[in-house]
């Protein structure tokens, strides 16, 4: 087996409990762990409401805002670039993001699948021209790359599909899958993310693939309404949240790594404002320490 895929090159410096844990837990959903994270969206919400009335630059939704905290706190997190295949650990070469686009808003529309590369210090700005470009992309009458092979693929008898897969596979599980393939293949992504926010549905647990290289599924649920007890004061208040879960591969990375993660993201919903403007490092490392301090401090007081 290579020490470089295509995608990735393999991470040598694990722990030996790291590097064994593949061998334990063979498939991503054996190692699932779900979260859940309610997110005040107040401030988000204010600073939505400020940019459409500025009618400058592109429309941000509070998708983009979600999408591009998520690209800096991956940026600054590199742990959670991870992937497994081949029961070894792999950093991602980039940060790609895939989701589900409805054809149309009717019920018979086809869905297709969109997959986005980023750059760490891409700002709001530059995330929504990005997603929009996508976008348009996949909901155009023209097919994508991938809805052509798999359109290709369907039609062939199963047993030649099942052999193809199988190959696949094979190739994969030894680093040696080709680069034509797994770049236009959604499903070779720092994460999944389904909105249902934006058709009013509350978010479920979803299931990983074992399918490609995605250690991350988060489902976006509808803003709401809902009680929340102020940490400091300790007094109940009703704030507009937002719940989002997720389903994480444990095997990448330590349940400690991604709630410092978490606590970044929710520091960018917290002034959402700081994301038209490329990442400050040194800023980002602070507010990960003091993340870190708040989580421990709120543990001690509870």
């Amino acid at each position: 087996m290579l020490s470089r895929r295509s995608d990735g090159v393999l991470v040598k410096d694990s722990a030996s409990l790291r590097k064994m844990i593949p061998f334990i837990m063979v498939g991503r959903n054996e190692a699932a762990v779900y979260f859940e994270q309610q997110l005040e969206v107040e401030e988000v919400l204010r600073y939505l409401k400020t940019k459409r009335e500025s009618g400058e630059g592109p429309q941000i939704t509070f998708f983009h805002v979600i999408l591009c905290s998520l690209v800096r706190v991956f940026g600054a997190r590199p742990e959670l670039n991870r992937f497994v295949v081949g029961r070894r650990l792999y950093q991602r070469d980039g940060l790609e993001f895939s989701f589900a686009v409805k054809k149309s808003f009717r019920d018979d529309a086809t869905m297709t699948t969109v997959k986005i590369r980023f750059e760490a210090d891409d700002t709001i700005e530059k995330v929504a021209e990005r997603i929009q470009e996508a976008i348009g992309v996949g909901r155009g009458t023209e097919q994508t790359t991938s809805e052509k092979e798999v359109s290709v693929l369907t039609r062939l008898p199963r047993f030649m599909l099942r052999l193809i897969l199988w190959g696949q596979r094979l190739l994969d599980f030894y680093g040696l899958l080709p680069a034509s393939l797994i770049k236009p293949d959604p499903m070779y992504a720092s994460m999944f993310l389904a909105n249902l926010g934006s058709i009013g549905l509350d978010a479920p647990f979803h299931h990983l693939f074992e399918y490609g290289t995605i250690p991350f599924f988060a489902v976006i649920g509808r803003i709401k309404k809902a009680p929340v007890v102020d940490q400091e004061s300790g007094e109940m208040r009703v704030s507009d949240v937002v719940n989002i879960k997720y389903t994480f591969d444990e095997r990448i990375t330590d349940g400690f790594y991604c709630a410092r993660s978490l606590a970044l993201l929710e520091s960018f919903f917290q002034d959402p404002s700081q994301l038209e403007q490329p990442p400050d490092p040194e800023a980002l490392r602070e507010r990960i320490k003091d993340a870190g301090l708040q989580r421990l401090r709120s543990k001690k007081s509870s």
